[in-house]
């Protein structure tokens, strides 16, 4: 059954890394030009900075990420670069201090979001994980809204991603004045019921409402939730 499970969750990074990333740098090459200033919220293990570098290897990033253990792998794996500042806190839409879940089965659900245990999807993915029962450590982590951060409204900025397993509407409420003067908005959106209070539509919504229109969905082949390219 491990090894089931092994081959089930290697198959989805595989997926994810040679089919729906190419798509969005595809989309993105025609749209981002030698980019200067990304920010990367939810950096995880540096997967889309790592490919960001590739517009520009020169390109100033800034990287967000509260998964205490994650962050100690960014700051090891991007220790010779310069031009990356890295922070071990959440986004949201105030500055405190919140529960963060950090979910044992996939470090790619741990969220700040409260999980819906009856969840359908949360079911499968568990069972394709190894295990039906949510395994969750607590750690209560530093918040920021965006906009607390003075010198991100000094700057152009090319591109924001955003990957925060359910609680991309407190990043936007939290920084609407840097996204009306970003370029371009990368965005998950879950469509399945795994986050209690999170609704898509209303996230979509938002965004529209600080000047974005949607450029391109991409969505994850065989799973209830996809990527947003929105621009303005």
């Amino acid at each position: 059954m491990k090894i089931i499970n092994k081959i089930a969750y290697r198959s989805i990074e595989l997926i994810d890394k040679y089919i729906h990333k190419k798509k969005i740098i595809f989309y993105l090459e025609k749209i981002l030009k030698k980019p200067k200033y990304i920010i990367d919220i939810g950096a995880h293990k540096g997967s889309y900075t790592d490919l960001f570098l590739i517009f520009n290897k020169n390109l100033k990033l800034v990287l967000f990420e509260p998964n205490i253990y994650l962050y100690r792998k960014l700051l090891k794996k991007y220790k010779n670069k310069k031009n990356l500042k890295i922070f071990n806190n959440g986004i949201g839409e105030k500055n405190s201090k919140r529960k963060f879940l950090l979910n044992k089965n996939s470090d790619y659900i741990s969220s700040f979001s409260k999980i819906n245990n009856q969840s359908n999807y949360l079911f499968i993915r568990n069972l394709v994980l190894g295990s039906l029962k949510n395994k969750i450590e607590e750690k209560k982590v530093n918040v920021k809204k965006l906009d607390s951060f003075q010198y991100l409204k000094k700057i152009n900025i090319d591109l924001i991603k955003v990957d925060v397993e359910g609680y991309e509407e407190q990043v936007i409420d939290g920084g609407k004045i840097i996204l009306r003067k970003t370029k371009i908005l990368l965005i998950e959106f879950h469509k399945d019921d795994m986050y209690k209070n999170f609704n898509y539509k209303r996230l979509h919504k938002k965004i529209l409402k600080l000047g974005f229109k949607l450029y391109k969905t991409i969505k994850f082949p065989l799973m209830e939730w996809e990527d947003r390219i929105y621009i303005r």
